[in-house]
C-alpha cells in the first residue's frame, strides 16, 4: 500500500485520534494555532504547578483563593502590597482593641520615664512628666502637680479665723462682733466656704477681774477662763455664730462680760462696787437674744468668776473649768457653793449661789449675779459657760466689806457633730489652753489687780478645704500625615469623688488647630492594673465634618467632682 502524504484536516473526525495514538513530542506548541486549545478543553487537575512557568504575570487578573489556601509560610518574608488595595474582614482587626493597647503599652512605657511623648505614626502617647505637652495658656484651672504627674481640677487652701469681741482676722469668711459698753454686743458670725467638710475650733474663756474694799485696799481676783476645742462637721454656706467672751471686772455697776453675771444693784460709792463675771465664749447655731437652749451650743469654754474682798482677805473668784467650773475662792471642780462663794457650773446646771444670804445660782449660758446688803458689794459674780457659775454674796455680818466670790463657768464640747472634743480649766488667775497652738497672749486670763478687768476670750477656727473647679486641659498642637477623618482618645483617670463620665469628664478632638472641637462619648474601659484606681477611659469621634486640617489637638472639660488625670493618648486615621 502506498504512503498517505497528506491528511486534509476536515478528514479527521472527533475522536479519531486519541492521546495513546500520538508520540511523546509530536504535538509541540509550535503546532497549535492561537486560541486554538480552549480552558473549557482542559480537565481540573491536569494542569499542576510544575508544567508552568517559574514568573507567571496575573497583574491583570482577578485571583481568588481559599479562605485556606494560603499560609504565612507560603508567603515570602517581605510581602509589597504597597501599589495594592487589601481588604480585610471586619473582624481581622478591631480598632478599639489595637489602638487601646498602642495607647497602653506607650503610656506604661513613659510611666516608666522611658519617654514623655511618644510620636506614634498618626497618634501621640502624654504622661505628664512636665506641662511641654499641653496649651497653659488656653488651659483654665489646669492644675498640675509635678511631684507625682498628673492634673487635677481641685483648689486647695486653708482657713484661719479669729475672733476677738470686736475683731476678726479672716474677712473672706467671718463678720465681728460688737461690744459698744460693758456687758453689751452682738456676736460675729463665720460662713463655711465651699469644700470645708470639717472645722477644728478652739474657744479661750474670758476671765474676770479682782474686786476691792476701798481705794487703799486690795480686794481679790478674778479668776481665769477654761479652754475646750473639738472639730466640728460643716457643710459649705453653713453659718456659725461667734462669741470671743468679755473679760469681766469691778465697777460701780459692778457689770460683767457679755453674759456674764454682774452686780443687780449699782453702787453709789466708787469705793463699793462689785466684780463682774467673765463673758460668754464659744461658737453656736444661733446668735443672741435668740440664743435660748442647750443644742444650740457647738463648744463652749467656761469664763471665770469674779474676785471679792473678804474682811481684809482677798478672795479668788473660781476659774472657768473643764467639764466643771470651779467654785469661788478655790481650785475645785464643783458646782456646790462654799462659804461666801458660789460653786462651779456644770454640764447640766448652773452652779449654786454663795450661801447665807445666798448669791444667784448660775444658768444656761449665764453667770449667777451677787446678793446681799447694796446688792453684793465687793462680792464677785459668777462667769459664763455652758452652764455658768454661781454669785458671790456678802456676810450680812460684815456689810460692805465681806464680798465672797464668784465661781466659773462650765467649758462644753458635747454636741453631736463634735469630735475629738476636750477642755482644760484654768487654775486661779491663769487660763486653760495658754499652751495650745493658736494661743493669743493677754487673753483669757484673771487680772490680779483689784478694781481691775479680766482679760477677754478668744475664738480660733482653723481647716482646709478642697474644691472641684471648673477645669480646661488643652493639648498643644500635633501634626498629622494627612487629613483624618476619624480620631480615638484614651485618658488614663483617677477618681477622688465620684465623676459622671461625658458630664464631669468631656473629651473633645479637634483636627483643624482647635478651631473646631467634636466631643468623643467616654467608657470605662477598666483599670490600667488590676484595681489601681487608675481607669482607662476610651473614646471614638469622627471629625469628617470639621474643617479640613492636620493639626490634631484634644480637650479635656472637668466640671463638679474632684479627678486626677495622669496621661492622654490620641490616635487618628
Amino acid at each position: 500500500m502506498g504512503s498517505i502524504n497528506k491528511l486534509i484536516k476536515s478528514g479527521i473526525k472527533d475522536s479519531n485520534i486519541e492521546g495513546d495514538a500520538l508520540k511523546d513530542g509530536v504535538a509541540t506548541t509550535a503546532k497549535f494555532g492561537p486560541n486554538s486549545v480552549e480552558s473549557s478543553e482542559i480537565n481540573n487537575g491536569t494542569v499542576a504547578a510544575d508544567d508552568l512557568v517559574s514568573t507567571l504575570d496575573v497583574s491583570s487578573k482577578t485571583v481568588t483563593l481559599a479562605n485556606t489556601s494560603v499560609t504565612a509560610a507560603q508567603l515570602s518574608n517581605t510581602l509589597d502590597l504597597s501599589s495594592k488595595t487589601v481588604t480585610l474582614a471586619s473582624d481581622v482587626v478591631n480598632f478599639d482593641r489595637e489602638y487601646n493597647n498602642i495607647a497602653l503599652l506607650g503610656f506604661k512605657m513613659a510611666t516608666q520615664e522611658s519617654l514623655t511623648v511618644f510620636n506614634l505614626v498618626d497618634g501621640v502617647v502624654d504622661e505628664f512628666n512636665d506641662e511641654s505637652g499641653t496649651d497653659e495658656a488656653e488651659g483654665s484651672n489646669d492644675l498640675y502637680c509635678a511631684t507625682s504627674d498628673f492634673y487635677d481640677n481641685v483648689s486647695s487652701g486653708c482657713i484661719s479665723a479669729g475672733f476677738s469681741m470686736t475683731a476678726i482676722t479672716e474677712p473672706d469668711t467671718s463678720t465681728a462682733g460688737t461690744n459698744p459698753t460693758q456687758g453689751s454686743g452682738s456676736f460675729g458670725t463665720f460662713t463655711v466656704p465651699t469644700g470645708l467638710t470639717s472645722l477644728e475650733m478652739k474657744v479661750w474663756g474670758a476671765g474676770s477681774g479682782g474686786g476691792n474694799y476701798d481705794p487703799n485696799t486690795a480686794g481679790g481676783t478674778g479668776g481665769g477662763g477654761g479652754y475646750s476645742e473639738g472639730i466640728l462637721a460643716v457643710t459649705g454656706s453653713q453659718v456659725l455664730h461667734v462669741s470671743a467672751g468679755e473679760g469681766g471686772g469691778w465697777s460701780t455697776g459692778g457689770l460683767g462680760g457679755f453674759k456674764g453675771g454682774g452686780n443687780p444693784t449699782p453702787q453709789p460709792s466708787p469705793n463699793s462696787g462689785g466684780t463682774g463675771g467673765g463673758g460668754l465664749a464659744g461658737v453656736f447655731t444661733a446668735a443672741s437674744p435668740s440664743l435660748s437652749s442647750a443644742p444650740q451650743a457647738y463648744l463652749v469654754a467656761g469664763s471665770g468668776g469674779g474676785g471679792g474682798y473678804k474682811g481684809g482677805s482677798p478672795g479668788i473668784g473660781g476659774a472657768g473649768g473643764g467639764t466643771n467650773g470651779c467654785a469661788g475662792g478655790s481650785t475645785t471642780e464643783q458646782s456646790t457653793a462654799l462659804t461666801n462663794a458660789g460653786g462651779g457650773g456644770s454640764q447640766t446646771a448652773g452652779g449654786q449661789g454663795a450661801n447665807g444670804n445666798p448669791g444667784a445660782s448660775g444658768s444656761l449660758f449665764t453667770g449667777g449675779t451677787t446678793s446681799g446688803p447694796g446688792g453684793g458689794c465687793n462680792a464677785g459674780a459668777g462667769g459664763a459657760g455652758y452652764y455658768g457659775g454661781g454669785g458671790g454674796q456678802v456676810h450680812p455680818s460684815f456689810p460692805y466689806s465681806n464680798g465672797a466670790t464668784g465661781g466659773g463657768g462650765s467649758s462644753f464640747f458635747g454636741h453631736p457633730q463634735i469630735t475629738s472634743g476636750s477642755t482644760e480649766e484654768g487654775s486661779t488667775t491663769s487660763g486653760g489652753g495658754t499652751g495650745q497652738p493658736g494661743y493669743v497672749a493677754a487673753t483669757n486670763e484673771g487680772n490680779t489687780s483689784y478694781s481691775s478687768f479680766g482679760e477677754d476670750g478668744y475664738v480660733l477656727l482653723t481647716g482646709s478645704f478642697n474644691v472641684a473647679l471648673a477645669t480646661t486641659i488643652v493639648s498643644e498642637p500635633f501634626a498629622s500625615g494627612t487629613v483624618p477623618t476619624t480620631s480615638r482618645i484614651v485618658v488614663f483617670e483617677e477618681n477622688v469623688d465620684t465623676p459622671t463620665l461625658n458630664t464631669d469628664i468631656i473629651a473633645s478632638i479637634s483636627r483643624d488647630g482647635g478651631v473646631t472641637f467634636t466631643a468623643a462619648t467616654l467608657a470605662d474601659s477598666g483599670y490600667v492594673t488590676g484595681s489601681s484606681g487608675q481607669r482607662i477611659l476610651t473614646g471614638q469621634a469622627t471629625i469628617s465634618g470639621q474643617p479640613s486640617g492636620q493639626s490634631m489637638r484634644w480637650k479635656l472639660a472637668l466640671a463638679n467632682n474632684q479627678v486626677k488625670i495622669h496621661g492622654v493618648s490620641l490616635s487618628w486615621a
